[in-house]
């Protein structure tokens, strides 16, 4: 592991699922003192939504709660300034963030399409380095690939004494639900499995109902209104054989779902056929389905998870990330 004692690192990311404080304990393990401001520093669901689709509508805003937070730490330096996402950057905060600190590298990390954050686009030229979890925004906008992760907490837990042959823990976007409902009904009988179906106010399973049709029949017992907690979640990993990523259908890089799977020496059924062309695939541990006609195989659930390359689990770590993003090897 490369220190990083004596350093100041200033991390700009949004609050998601709590993986901003993952990334800021890793930095803080090796030495270095971090600050963070929150990508979009406001999260009322109306303003979260005018920033998505309007950010231009919040920049100036945004600026000054910058500026306020900035003066209220009161760092001279800053070695690295890690921004997640930055949608809530205005032009006029990167200029003012490179005059202030002249000697800290910027770096951005996509963890979202370019397509979905499309006023990022005109900033890039302020960064000093780019990354995008995405293939296809990484290669459109000559940025680094480079996938995500997966955090601490996510272990190797016991591949034969398992409660479920397969889990699913997700928010009913898109077209999710009629994916599950599909998978569901094509299940062998004999097999245990476990369905978190989440979404957030009993007000959007109503709305849903109206407005997708795969939704007509479902029943309201079937959702759950609160988010499931990190430890649970990582407790329904290692109790099952298999778990279930859905992506997005206009989604083409590869989930967080996907490496706390292998974080928890997990095998993977997923939507993403794109998982093929990455260094850690292999038919063994991942099965690809179809949306349309989801099927897994139950010869894919009486085999244990095969082991990936030390490197490679290294790498798809919290720790390799943190050294590829930091540019630390």
């Amino acid at each position: 592991m490369v220190r990083l004692d004596g350093k100041r690192v200033l991390l700009i990311a949004p609050r998601f699922f709590g993986y901003e404080r993952v990334i800021r304990s890793e930095i803080e393990r090796r030495g270095a003192v971090v600050d963070w401001l929150p990508d979009r520093p406001f999260d009322t669901p109306v303003m979260a939504a005018v920033t998505r689709f309007r950010s231009q509508w919040v920049q100036k805003f945004a600026d000054r709660l910058y500026t306020g937070m900035l003066s209220q730490i009161g760092a001279k330096h800053y070695d690295t300034i890690l921004v997640i996402n930055g949608q809530t950057l205005s032009r006029n905060m990167l200029k003012t963030l490179r005059t202030n600190f002249p000697m800290a590298k910027i770096v951005l990390y996509m963890w979202d399409s370019m397509k979905n954050r499309r006023s990022v686009i005109d900033n890039l030229p302020f960064f000093d380095t780019t990354f995008s979890f995405d293939p296809v925004s990484s290669t459109h906008f000559g940025m680094n690939l480079r996938p995500l992760f997966f955090s601490n907490g996510f272990e190797p837990s016991s591949q034969d004494d398992f409660d479920f042959h397969l889990s699913f823990v997700g928010t009913m976007h898109s077209d999710r639900y009629a994916v599950v409902d599909r998978l569901r009904s094509h299940l062998d009988a004999g097999l245990r499995s476990y369905w978190y179906l989440y979404l957030q106010a009993p007000w959007v399973y109503q709305a849903y109902r109206l407005g997708k049709p795969a939704m007509r029949q479902a029943r309201q017992d079937e959702f759950k209104f609160v988010p499931l907690d990190k430890a649970t979640l990582q407790s329904v990993f290692s109790r099952s054989r298999a778990v279930i990523d859905i992506e997005h259908p206009l989604q083409v890089g590869l989930t967080m779902r996907t490496f706390e799977t292998m974080g928890s020496h997990k095998k993977l059924i997923t939507t993403n056929a794109g998982v093929r062309d990455y260094d850690f695939f292999t038919s063994t541990n991942i099965c690809v389905i179809d949306r349309r006609t989801p099927h897994v195989p139950l010869s894919f659930l009486e085999s244990s998870f095969v082991p990936v390359q030390p490197e490679l689990y290294r790498r798809y770590s919290i720790e390799g990330w943190i050294d590829e993003i930091l540019e630390l090897k």
